[in-house]
């Protein structure tokens, strides 16, 4: 299967072999890190061993994509907030000053931006990826506007300015959208098939679903537009309230938790007519507990409601085993080696979306000896 045709067919909407089982998220997995020899907090800063982590997932349990970099710290570094890189395979970077606390007034983008902090490390690692893989999607990520509005000038003050001030919050979001963009023009000329922008402030209960529009919708919009390749969204927690707004701003995709139905977003995304694809959602918690089974029957969950891009509800935990992406991966298989896909093309044909096993209680084991299934299956 060509890995990268098969995910831009996916991401256009069009016919693929299968559905891609390419984590749009970050997996910075322990094992990978064992097994590459490039742990934290090496991975990121040096380019190579950003490059070496991000392989790991594909290499060892067959994830579809390459995904750089690790955490979301990187444009706050670059905007002038000191960074704590933080020892440990488990701890990721976390921002300890910036120029920016508790003035949002004062929020403003370097010229030398795009050439401060790691910004250039990643790109590095990009470059060193696309040689090494021709053949293997590579995913880029960077934080969204609104959230990294809320690092540099702090969430609990952000969240006081919303009530005082909101347009003030709204002429910041769209300064820090200017420096997204600045990144995903940059990302332009390294040939990325995907990109994750990770935004879960907008999230309902962080920011209220009535002021979504108002504040987050135009500058998600400018930077949608601002990407020559295809761009995810994604938002933490249950999105469900704002499925109709996440939905209609013009991204290739859009990346959920498994607290969000996908039969439910899917409806909602036939109701507005919207080209954005559906991604994720098995949940991080199964993957984390290495619950095999679970993992399997989460991937049936998502593929019979329609998901479009198989991966992780989140960034996946570093804890987690490699052989709980790898489940994903062959419960992915199996479902088209057992011919279960044409559940999949009824559900999205009559936009029912119930699967034939929906009375059936986990675990899937035993999925196969089921008479019903085996019949519609023609097994």
């Amino acid at each position: 299967m060509d890995l990268i045709e098969n995910l831009e067919n996916a991401f256009a909407g069009k016919e693929v072999e299968k559905v891609p089982a390419a984590s749009i998220v970050s997996v910075a997995l322990v094992e990978g890190m064992e097994k590459s020899g490039c742990g934290f907090p090496i991975s990121h800063v040096d380019p190579e061993k950003m490059l070496g982590l991000g392989e790991s997932a594909h290499r060892y349990a067959g994830i579809e994509s390459i995904n750089l970099p690790f955490d979301l710290a990187i444009e706050s570094e670059a905007l002038g907030c000191e960074v704590d890189l933080r020892e440990g395979n488990e701890h990721i970077p976390e921002i300890t000053a910036s120029p920016f606390f508790d003035d949002i007034t004062s929020v403003e983008v370097n010229d030398d931006f795009l050439s401060s902090g790691r910004i250039p490390v990643v790109a590095k690692a990009c470059e060193l990826g696309r040689e090494k893989y021709p053949d293997v999607p590579l995913i880029g990520g960077q934080i969204g506007p609104f959230t990294l509005l809320g690092q540099v000038v702090g969430i609990e003050y952000l969240m006081k300015c919303l009530a005082t001030d909101p347009e003030a919050v709204k002429e910041g979001t769209n300064v820090m959208a200017d420096a997204v963009i600045e990144i995903v023009e940059a990302y332009n000329d390294i040939g990325i098939q995907g990109d994750c922008m990770y935004e879960p402030s907008v999230a309902a209960d962080l920011l209220p679903p009535e002021m979504f529009d108002e504040i987050v919708s135009r500058p998600l919009k400018r930077i949608s537009k601002a990407a020559d390749f295809n761009i995810v969204l994604h938002v933490c927690g249950d999105t469900t309230p704002i499925l109709k707004h996440t939905l209609n701003l013009g991204y290739n995709g859009f990346s959920f938790e498994d607290s969000v139905n996908a039969k439910e977003a899917n409806q909602i995304k036939y109701d507005l007519k919207s080209d954005t694809q559906l991604v994720g959602n098995v949940a991080t918690d199964t993957l984390f507990k290495g619950d095999l089974e679970g993992v399997r029957a989460e991937t049936f969950k998502a593929l019979d409601r329609g998901i479009d891009i198989l991966g992780s509800s989140c960034c996946v935990p570093p804890g987690t085993p490699l052989k709980a992406m790898e489940a994903m991966v062959k419960a992915r298989d199996e479902y088209y080696e057992k011919g279960m896909d044409i559940t999949r093309e009824r559900n999205e044909e009559a936009l029912s979306w119930e699967p034939d096993y929906k009375e059936m209680i986990p675990p899937v084991a035993n999925f196969h000896q089921m008479p019903k299934l085996k019949k519609t299956l023609k097994l």
